[in-house]
């Protein structure tokens, strides 16, 4: 069981948390762009595409640590000073990823919205 759940987390935080990097990433070179052609409207929609990606994938990342929790409890390491510190960093990322970066996303597709509005 313990190889199945581990197997699971490793999937899904390639799967799930790969795209919020690359799309996070991708996010402030695409807002400038779409800044600086404000008549492109491929370019408003790169930064709407960006920001859905981010917030479909990090609710989905939530899958990663729920599998790391229970593999971690199946191989007994739950007290290890690694596990620790790799729960208060995933913590600490998700955190700047709800509170900061994802807040400020919207913000800008909303002030694309608002700008492109009649």
């Amino acid at each position: 069981m313990t190889k199945f759940l581990l197997a699971v987390h490793v999937l899904a935080a390639i799967v799930a948390i790969g795209p919020v990097t690359v799309a996070a990433s991708m996010f402030p070179p695409a807002a400038r762009r779409a800044l600086a052609s404000p008549d492109d409207p491929g370019a408003v929609e790169t930064v709407r595409l960006l920001l859905r990606i981010c917030r479909v994938y990090a609710a989905v990342g939530v899958v990663v640590p729920v599998f790391g929790f229970a593999t971690a409890r199946n191989m007994g390491v739950l007290g290890d000073t690694w596990l620790i510190v790799s729960i208060a960093l995933t913590a600490l990322a998700a955190l700047v990823l709800v509170a900061l970066v994802l807040p400020r996303q919207a913000a800008i597709a909303e002030a694309f919205e608002t700008r492109a509005a009649p």
